[in-house]
């Protein structure tokens, strides 16, 4: 008989979790407002990143929403929570955790001072502004003030999160007793690895061109994209224990984590430089990384090949570079650039050919940081909103024109050219299942059309209430 957690004791169980693995962060742990909400939100100030926060937290969410079928599906997650003085293992009656990450004004200030020197200090936070490299982040092109807010969650709160740890670091005991946790305390790469039932064995704390990607790709273990953590698959529950030493023994190899306890002064010191020298085609390895890393998968699910388990259920597949795979599955596989940007031209092709901007000769386009509009033939066209589309733009129709867009504000937009007329609409072969006469097919929105196609409507919404008796 399948035992169900209820979303209260998932709540303090998630808070309990929290304060253990971030000590000195506060955090509000709350259920979802409404009898029997199935929801939880997580809200904390600075401290430790989304990332961190989210491996913690999404184990213990039971389902998730599934917007190709517009139904929640199980995660096959389990936890562990205390019921009345019991520990009981059950699925959590959880479909969504809200991450909530504030910034506190403090990190803001300090945020607006590495913008301000990196972009002058006279620069108006209110305008838009290009992308520029922050302390080895790149910050991508935006308004200012969004500039502001990315450095702070990718520059300051890490630093001054990473800091914290290290302050409080000496305080806590040194003996020599306790070997397990002292192995798998972050070595001076920063690596953590762990093994909980619910996550398996995980290793947190990776950092590009630390050398530990090919290690941990030879270890059989698969990038998490969205938690931003390397995974082991197939060891959740108790047999994943076994296999933990293995992980920690190749990372060891490598000279990535310390050797255990009592073992550490017996191993030479130069064998770990050795490894790590003997690693070096940094080139290839720096390629792999700049090969998962080029561009973000774009799928969908194909509703072929059904299995078992969390996010294998069916065969999705990369709309930019055509590979299939289960949706666990992409955070191993690349997608190169050139499909990023070949997909991204076929967008902006096609975004050319609607209606409103079909068979112009040229085209108008207005940048946002541009004084005055620009005239692009179709191939330049085509280029300039492929890179656009690269960059995160999205795109929407308004009054003519098509506008693009970037975290909510207009980056850009398309028009014909003053005077230009808009390209005849052709006629579909069928209306409503009714074939269109042939003096129709050339201009679909003309007066006459027009009045036939009112005349069909009319005439099926007779025929529909003659049968109901209406």
């Amino acid at each position: 008989m399948t035992t169900y957690i209820d979303a209260r004791y998932v709540s303090a169980e998630l808070k309990r979790r929290l304060i253990a693995a971030f000590p000195g962060a506060k955090f509000s742990v709350r259920r979802g407002k409404g009898t029997g909400s199935a929801s939880i939100d997580v809200t904390w100030a600075d401290g430790p990143t989304d990332a961190d926060v989210a491996a913690i937290a999404r184990p213990m969410q039971g389902s998730s929403w599934n917007g190709y079928e517009d139904r929640y599906e199980s995660t096959g997650n389990e936890v562990t929570v205390t019921i009345d003085g019991k520990r009981v293992t059950g699925k959590p009656v959880v479909d969504h955790i809200g991450l909530h990450h504030e910034v506190s004004d403090e990190v803001r200030a300090e945020a607006l001072a590495l913008w301000k020197s990196a972009n002058g200090e006279d620069t108006d936070t209110e305008a838009q502004n290009g992308g520029f490299t922050c302390e080895g982040e790149f910050i991508g092109g935006s308004w200012g003030v969004n500039q502001v807010l990315d450095i702070a969650r990718k520059v300051v709160l890490p630093r001054r999160w990473k800091g914290a740890q290290e302050a409080a670091a000496p305080t806590a005991p040194e003996p020599a007793a306790p070997a397990e946790p002292t192995e798998a305390a972050p070595a001076g790469t920063g690596l953590v690895v762990t093994y909980t039932e619910e996550e398996g064995i995980v290793v947190r704390g990776t950092r590009r061109g630390d050398g530990s990607a090919p290690v941990l790709r030879d270890a059989d273990l698969k990038w998490h994209r969205k938690e931003g953590y390397w995974y082991l698959p197939g060891t959740r529950g108790e047999a994943g224990a076994e296999r933990l030493e293995d992980v920690r023994d190749a990372l060891r190899a490598a000279g990535l984590l310390p050797a255990p306890t009592g073992v550490l002064e017996a191993a030479p010191a130069a064998d770990p430089v050795e490894e790590v020298a003997g690693e070096e085609p940094t080139e290839a390895a720096a390629e792999e990384q700049r090969g998962l890393e080029a561009g973000a998968h774009r799928v969908t699910n194909t509703g072929e090949g059904q299995s078992h388990g969390a996010g294998t259920a069916y065969v999705f597949r990369c709309l930019v570079c055509e590979q299939r795979a289960s949706l666990v599955e992409f955070d191993g596989l690349k997608c190169t650039e050139a499909a990023e940007a070949e997909h991204a031209r076929t967008r902006a092709d096609g975004l050319l050919d609607d209606v409103i901007l079909r068979g112009a000769g040229t085209y108008v386009i207005t940048y946002a940081l541009a004084k005055k509009p620009v005239q692009r033939t179709r191939d330049e066209a085509v280029e300039d909103l492929a890179r656009l589309l690269v960059l995160g733009a999205s795109h929407r129709w308004y009054t003519g024109e098509l506008r693009l867009m970037h975290h909510g504000y207009q980056v850009a937009s398309v028009k014909r050219p003053p005077g230009e007329p808009l390209a005849a609409r052709t006629a579909p072969q069928t209306y409503r299942c009714v074939p269109v006469p042939e003096e129709f097919a050339a201009d679909w929105d003309g007066v006459a059309c027009l009045a036939w196609r009112d005349g069909v409507d009319a005439a099926l919404t007779y025929a529909v209430l003659a049968r109901s008796g209406s």
